[in-house]
């Protein structure tokens, strides 16, 4: 996240094809393919907590590591792998990690 990110509601699809609503920067989720929810309240959130949605772990040039969670699970990034850019900076995908489904401390 970086200074001046702005925050919205955005649909995230299970593994199992259920519809939750998840927080994050518009930058976030614009790289990882979600749209934003018009009325957040209309679907449940995310139980598991956000380290548990399904992610591609990138490593930039100089060999920063970050995570991008990914909206649908044919996501191209998450299928194939590649690049992603977040903040001016670009990452080369390295590993995709799936859903799990272990309650968070925060919700479910």
């Amino acid at each position: 996240m970086g200074v001046g990110d702005t925050f919205h509601f955005y649909a995230y699809i299970s593994d199992d094809g259920e519809l939750y609503s998840v927080k994050m920067s518009a930058a976030v989720a614009a790289e990882g393919g979600f749209t934003q929810l018009d009325d957040p309240k209309s679907e449940p959130g995310w139980p598991y907590g956000p380290k548990n949605m399904r992610h591609v772990w990138g490593v930039s040039d100089t060999g920063k590591r970050t995570r991008l969670p990914l909206a649908l699970n044919n996501n191209s990034k998450y299928v194939s792998g590649g690049t992603f850019s977040l903040h001016g900076t670009s990452y080369q995908i390295q590993g995709a990690i799936g859903e799990h489904r272990e309650l968070s401390a925060m919700g479910g």
